[in-house]
């Protein structure tokens, strides 16, 4: 019996022995985060010849990484496999382009893309057309790009700097933009967007968050909107920072949605407005502006959002009828003007709450002061408060409005008798789940790393376990003693 007992506590012994030398080993050789999902090719250099190899080499789930440096690319690079695009960090990978696009992303198919890490120089934001990224989503309606993730870059002027075409969806994250003339502009796939259901609080957007955006007197001009939407895109824009405080030399306006331009029936250009925005939970400061935002048809859910001014009148929250100033304008001469209420792609089902300026919130009260119309003598018929936009949230009363034939359309009608559009909302899980990074096997210390410092976690959470287990003298020490201890209790 006490050989036996002897022989059960070294094997005992040996075994946690052997497991804890094995985690050690185990976490030495684990591999980075994104290196998991597939392959690492590492580029020679951040030279444009040096990572196109690397790419053109990479299989689709692999990572390219780009080592530190400061170069500069004449010529665009294309990415048309779903890969992980990381830099060596914002403040280590610099890309410098000031003739071309820097990055085109262009798949066959809805697979995951991500490009973080990088600082994308574009020199100037005058150009028309100067994007860091392009991403070229389908304009036919055949598939979306739902699993873009953009993180952990600065992007330094340019314009259109992120620009996402077509049907895109997946997250903006964690980046810095600063002097960009439109910093994420948003072109969607037009009537196919429309005919898609148009529901809030879903993942069925390109979400724009935790961002910083910047403009101060370095821009070489005064900048469109950051965030600038056309052509039925759809977004959800919430908790980032907009600073304009130290733009001094012109207007901050940070948000804006196009409407309806043409006339969708007579055959003239197919550029729809957006059938729906959420923005909530952001930051908007500028130094002085007319107005904060601009909206100009579909529905829109504003709320939550901080806006606040240095100086001169109160900017707005501005509504506005594409048909008050483009049908039968510069835009679209031949188009038919709309007169009555409804017209295509007007605004409708929206919602104001909770937002503050320069400290005041405002509510039912105060309303007319921070929303206004843009152009009231034009604009009054086509957009009423308590019918197409209410200042509270989704309510299980008040009415809304419904499309009887066809998403948009001049057929629209509003009943009273009704709960509000998107009732109950809920706004979509924050962050977003691309946003999160998958928890890595052996990250016993949560610091999105495995090393020698998760092998010291998990040998100091196992000690704790075996001395709560076998410290049988209750010394604080596992020995010869305890093996004694052991030994004797179970002696006849």
């Amino acid at each position: 019996n006490m050989f036996k007992k002897l022989l059960f506590a070294t094997i005992f012994f040996l075994i946690a022995t052997a497991i804890i030398a094995g985690a050690g080993l185990y976490f030495k050789k684990q591999p980075s985060a994104l290196a998991q999902t597939g392959g690492t090719v590492t580029a020679a250099s951040c030279s444009y010849a040096d990572v196109t190899s690397a790419i053109t080499s990479a299989s689709a789930g692999d990572t390219v990484t780009v080592p530190a440096g400061i170069c500069t690319w004449t010529s665009t690079l294309t990415i048309k496999k779903g890969i992980n695009f990381v830099g060596a960090g914002s403040s280590s990978t610099t890309i410098t382009n000031t003739v071309s696009n820097t990055v085109i992303i262009t798949l066959v198919s809805d697979v995951a893309i991500r490009i973080s890490g990088f600082k994308f120089d574009k020199g100037t934001n005058l150009n028309g057309t100067f994007n860091a990224i392009y991403i070229d989503g389908k304009t036919d309606g055949s598939f979306g790009l739902t699993k873009l993730r953009i993180d952990n870059n600065i992007f330094n002027k340019g314009t259109r700097t992120v620009y996402a075409h077509g049907w895109v969806e997946g997250v903006i994250d964690h980046n810095s933009f600063v002097n960009c003339n439109i910093c994420v502009g948003i072109a969607g796939d037009n009537t196919y967007s429309w005919n898609r259901p148009i529901t809030a609080g879903t993942t069925n957007s390109l979400f724009i968050e935790d961002n910083t955006f910047t403009i101060n007197n370095s821009t070489d001009r005064e900048p469109n909107q950051p965030i600038y939407h056309q052509e039925g895109g759809r977004s959800v824009t919430r908790y980032n920072t907009f600073d304009g405080t130290a733009y001094t030399n012109g207007n901050t306006i940070w948000y804006d949605s196009h409407g309806n331009w043409g006339d969708i029936i007579a055959g003239t250009p197919d550029y729809r407005g957006q059938p729906i925005l959420e923005i909530y939970n952001n930051v908007m400061k500028g130094h002085h502006s007319y107005e904060m935002v601009d909206f100009r048809g579909g529905s829109v859910l504003f709320y939550n959002n901080t806006l606040s001014y240095t100086t001169g009148s109160v900017p707005t929250i501005n509504l506005r009828e594409e048909e008050s100033w483009t049908s039968g304008g510069q835009f679209c001469p031949s188009c038919p003007v709309f007169t009555v209420w409804p017209s295509w792609d007007n605004l409708t089902n929206s919602f104001f709450w909770n937002n503050t300026s320069n400290g005041v919130t405002i509510d039912e009260s105060n309303y007319s002061t921070y929303i206004t119309l843009k152009v009231p003598d034009k604009e009054a018929e086509f957009i009423q408060k308590d019918r197409d936009y209410f200042v509270h949230a989704p309510q299980s009363s008040g009415g809304k409005s419904t499309y009887p034939t066809v998403p948009g359309k001049y057929d629209m009608t509003f009943s009273s008798s009704v709960a509000n559009a998107y009732y109950p909302y809920t706004p979509y899980a924050y962050p977003h789940p691309l946003a999160i990074a998958p928890p890595l096997k052996g990250d016993f210390n949560s610091d999105s790393k495995v090393n020698d410092l998760d092998f010291t976690s998990f040998k100091n959470a196992f000690k704790s376990t075996f001395n709560a287990i076998f410290d049988l003298n209750s010394d604080s020490a596992i020995d010869v003693k305890d093996l004694g201890v052991l030994m004797s209790s179970w002696l006849p």
